[in-house]
């Protein structure tokens, strides 16, 4: 009977060293951990938000395009070595960042209303009513 593999968790910035192979000797850090659990001798956990921290530095500091954020991400958070809470839904908001929502927070809003509210979100955000599948309200009783 084999041992569990370790489980540890992930901070944005080895996300970041490791996607962005800036920082020199903490790039290579970054990748020797991200090559242990891409190997499977390791299970990386990622708090949704860590992921939410990786997703503003790279816009905001870094200035990558959002379709760039989201497919490197999807990559790095797609197999199963790595743990993340409602990990479907995250994947679906980086995917909607992608495509259609310009900011991640308001991305992860309408994931949570695609997957748990029939698509009915409260917002006082105009464009979110142009996402597919959201019924975007104002106001009590809509």
């Amino acid at each position: 009977m084999s041992s569990p593999l370790p489980r540890c968790a992930v901070d944005a910035n080895i996300i970041l060293r490791y996607l962005l192979k800036d920082g020199g000797e903490l790039a290579e850090k970054a990748r020797m951990i991200w090559d242990a659990v891409e190997a499977g001798r390791l299970l990386a956990v990622c708090d949704p938000v860590t992921l939410g921290e990786a997703v503003f530095v790279m816009s905001s500091v870094y200035h990558v395009p959002n379709e760039k954020i989201a497919g490197l991400l999807v990559s790095l958070l797609e197999p199963g070595s790595v743990l993340m809470v409602a990990k479907g839904r995250y994947l679906r908001a980086l995917r909607l960042f992608a495509h259609s929502v310009s900011h991640f927070g308001d991305a992860c809003a309408c994931a949570c209303a695609l997957e748990e509210c029939d698509g009915r979100l409260y917002s006082f955000d105009r464009k979110l009513s142009a996402v597919g599948g959201i019924e975007r309200r104002e106001e009590l009783g809509e």
